[in-house]
């Protein structure tokens, strides 16, 4: 059984950007705030894709019943209560409401962190990792020390590959 997990706007734009959202249905049942869906707007690639995911049944919805959190933009504070309120993993790559859904016990998971497990697991080529850390990287949307930390991951999944002989 797939694990549950929610996300804020700039998980769900990098994860379109960047092509990460079949791997995504793959490994998640995915529920959206409506606040992400707010946040988004209305027509761009982004919020297009969402919709037609939630239309196709393929992502839930659900909203949080309190609001606990009152801090962050529309998303964010939708993504963290929903996450709280229902033991959800959060998929989120804003730094400071990412650390306090940390704070708060929440089970976080950035873009950057995403792509290395990607990779780690072969369903990701090195190449294709280091072109989405490139993008991020141009885009300016994702912390530094998150990227560097990505790319010195990689170099060591990659050392050990090599180390083992699967090179990828």
């Amino acid at each position: 059984m797939r694990r549950r997990a929610t996300f804020d706007s700039s998980f769900w734009v990098h994860a379109v950007y960047l092509d990460l959202v079949d791997f995504l249905l793959e490994d998640y049942t995915l529920v959206c705030p409506p606040g992400v869906e707010r946040e988004l707007g209305g027509e761009n690639p982004t919020a297009s894709k969402l919709r037609a995911l939630c239309a196709q049944g393929r992502i839930q919805r659900a909203k949080a019943r309190a609001e606990k959190v009152k801090l962050y933009g529309f998303g964010e504070r939708a993504a963290i209560n929903l996450a709280l309120e229902q033991t959800l993993l959060l998929l989120i790559d804003d730094w400071r409401p990412y650390e306090t859904a940390g704070a708060l016990g929440i089970e976080t998971v950035n873009s950057v962190a995403y792509l290395v497990h990607l990779f780690a697991r072969n369903r990701l080529p090195a190449d294709r990792v280091l072109g989405a850390l490139a993008k991020l990287v141009k885009r300016q949307t994702i912390r530094p020390e998150w990227t560097m930390a990505g790319l010195t991951l990689v170099a060591e999944i990659r050392r050990q590959q090599t180390k083992e002989g699967k090179t990828s």
